[in-house]
């Protein structure tokens, strides 16, 4: 039994009464709440019937109090020891799952993780994750729910009422279903959750960033109930997580296809540039044809690869290139003749299409399948060949012995070098023409050259057997005329013969040892006995140097360009020069003629162009001397540079090496 000294803190400080209840009163309220509270976890340390006489009269009102506000204290700080505990695990669990989402876990770990993650902080409870597929949910994650039940309800299309999964990815919005066996929502799967003991289903959507449905996540209960707040903070935890990580996974998964794709196009546009360089340089049909069907066998990887092409003087269409092919066995293609109906349908399904691939055991000709089992063809690509847009044949592109079909990579590969190789073709196609015209042109214009000197020899001769003693002074002029008439017009004809052996590659060079003293000495001769006007002085100034060169070439250089400067000159001075500059013979002629004009300095050395082009020109000629002159210069290993005052002279300069580069003597 307690005393009242023993309840009482204060004792016996005398105290009134009404002060001294109070702390009484507290001090019992606060006894009884510790008995209460040492009850309530399993401890009596004090009897029952001592509380109960504790609680007689108006200390066990107080007491009475003390009991229940203890109580009170100690269910809440249970609770909020739970709740700590509770969201302590629950963000473990959440930076696990990020952290596997950081170091590029795949998808199903980690939506197997963030299952396990929620189905252990809620007793009893199945979880699942489903991933929405345009508008079909797929299994992600759902290890706890039966293996029959997850094949039976797998695939499911979502809508309005397609449980609680199919029915919140439509909506986009929670779904909850505190009893299956009631709800309407699940009345196409209720059986089948029935058999498997699943009575509460709770879904909510797996939204990304972007708000789009990228499915759901699930939790399952074997008895009707609805959630609790801790039970959707979970699940929308839950969702948040498989969110980030379906997302992440979806977008490397994208990146990674775009990177595949993106080294697709690079190789393909790579073999395309290469292919474009090789054809776009070819100036031919046969080297075009021949460079084709090596570049796909390269570029495509396959095991053989050859043209066909119609023949233009036969009815026919034969082999014109292959590569991957033994000896006999391009001996045979190239003896094969197939007739137009053999390759009519091909070519009209070509005009059709880009190309055609197939296996040889599902070709439909018996004569085109015997051929390619010939050869040991098994599988074929072909591509139109093309002309100015007329079809002329085909590229066949095979493998031999192995049935797999050409990838999406190989056919567009195969279609950019079959148009690459189509304007190749019609560019050596232009090419051909233009040199066929060129030839025919050259050759009438020397077979008329030729025609032409001989009368004109003819003319010149008799001309100087007219001119005697008995010849009047008038006889005499008039034969002068025609002699000089004759002779410009043979040096014309001259001219013209050396453009075509230039052209034609005829006139290749002979090298020998010259002393330029005896070649100017040699043409000084030559030109005293050739008119000019009166009061033009013709100067020679040679220097003893000694080049290894071509004495015909080197003489018809510089004949043409003395020869212009005594044509433009009708007064002063026309002065040949020789010196050795830099290892090279520098040869300068400069008169004191018109001059030419600064914007026909660019033009003059082409052929067939003068600085005066009109029709009422003061000085003749067909153009072709300075051209010639460059010509002839660049087969010596020289070249020639102008400076030219208009109204007061031009100076030309060639420089020609003391000998020859060894690229030159090889190729002379």
């Amino acid at each position: 039994m307690l005393t009242r000294e023993a309840w009482s803190p204060v004792g016996s400080r005398g105290l009134d009464a009404t002060t001294r209840g109070r702390p009484r009163l507290l001090g019992a309220a606060v006894v009884a709440a510790s008995c209460v509270a040492i009850a309530m976890l399993g401890m009596p340390l004090v009897s029952l019937p001592d509380v109960i006489a504790a609680l007689v009269g108006a200390r066990g009102i107080a007491l009475a109090v003390g009991f229940a506000s203890a109580s009170a204290m100690a269910y809440v700080h249970a609770r909020h020891r739970r709740a700590r505990t509770h969201l302590a695990a629950v963000l473990a669990g959440q930076t696990e799952i990020l952290d596997r989402i950081t170091r590029g876990a795949p998808l199903d770990a980690i939506l197997s993780a963030l299952v396990e993650m929620v189905e252990r902080h809620a007793e009893g409870m199945l979880c699942s994750v489903l991933l929405l597929e345009g508008n079909v949910l797929r299994y992600g994650a759902a290890p706890s729910l039966p293996a029959t039940y997850r094949e039976a309800t797998h695939a499911i299309v979502i809508g309005p009422t397609v449980g609680s999964c199919g029915t919140a990815a439509y909506r986009r919005a929670r779904v909850i279903v505190t009893d299956i066996a009631q709800d309407p929502l699940w009345k196409d799967f209720r059986d089948i959750a029935l058999r498997h003991g699943l009575r509460a289903c709770w879904s909510t959507p797996i939204l990304g960033s972007d708000r789009a449905c990228l499915g759901t996540l699930a939790m399952y209960y074997h008895e009707p109930r609805p959630p609790d707040p801790n039970d959707l903070e979970l699940i929308e935890t839950a969702a948040h997580l498989a969110g980030v990580a379906i997302e992440r996974h979806r977008n490397e998964k994208a990146l990674a296809a775009s990177r595949v794709l993106l080294e697709q196009e690079s190789h393909v546009a790579q073999a395309l540039v290469q292919a474009g360089q090789v054809m776009l340089a070819a100036r031919t049909t046969p080297v075009v044809l021949a460079e084709l069907a090596r570049l796909t066998t390269e570029l495509l990887g396959c095991d053989c690869a050859d043209t066909v092409a119609r023949v233009d003087d036969e009815d026919s269409y034969v082999t014109r290139s292959a590569d991957g092919y033994a000896d006999h066995e391009w001996e045979s293609l190239q003896r094969l003749r197939m007739p137009p109906a053999m390759v009519k349908r091909l070519l009209d399904t070509l005009a059709q299409r880009p190309l055609i691939d197939v296996r040889t055991q599902d070709v439909p000709d018996a004569d085109a399948k015997a051929m390619l089992d010939a050869y040991g063809i098994t599988t074929s690509l072909y591509v139109a060949l093309r002309r100015d847009e007329e079809p002329i044949g085909f590229l066949s592109a095979a493998y031999r012995g192995r049935d797999e079909r050409f990838s999406e990579q190989q056919r567009r590969i195969a279609v950019g070098i079959a148009q690459l190789a189509s304007m190749a073709l019609a560019n050596a196609h232009l090419v051909e023409e233009a040199r066929r015209a060129s030839q025919l042109k050259t050759e009438f214009v020397s077979t008329m050259s030729h025609e032409l000197r001989t009368p004109l020899s003819v003319i010149i001769g008799y001309s100087d057997m007219l001119v005697d003693d008995s010849a009047s002074p008038e006889q005499a002029a008039i034969l002068a005329k025609i002699r000089t008439a004759s002779v410009e017009l043979l040096e014309m004809i001259e001219m013209t013969l050396n453009v075509n052996r230039l052209e034609a590659g005829h006139d290749v060079p002979h090298f020998e040892r010259l002393s330029m003293r005896a070649v100017f000495d040699q043409l000084a001769e030559e030109f005293s006995a050739l008119p000019r006007q009166e009061g033009v002085v013709l100067r020679w100034e040679p220097a003893p140097v000694a080049i290894r060169s071509d004495r015909r070439k080197l003489r018809i250089v510089l004949k043409n360009l003395v020869g212009n400067a005594l044509k433009f000159t009708s007064r002063g001075s026309v002065v040949v020069r020789c010196a050795v500059r830099d290892e090279m013979c520098a040869v300068t002629v400069e008169d004191t003629g018109v001059g030419i004009a600064p914007e026909q300095l660019p033009v003059i050395f082409d052929m067939f162009r003068q600085g005066d082009s009109s029709d009422n020109r003061t000085y003749g000629g067909i153009g072709l001397g300075l051209y010639i002159v460059r010509r002839l210069l660049s087969q010596l290993g020289g070249e020639v540079t102008v400076t030219s005052n208009p109204g007061h002279g031009s100076t030309f300069t060639i420089t020609v090496p003391l000998a020859p580069p060894e690229e030159l003597r090889a190729s002379a």
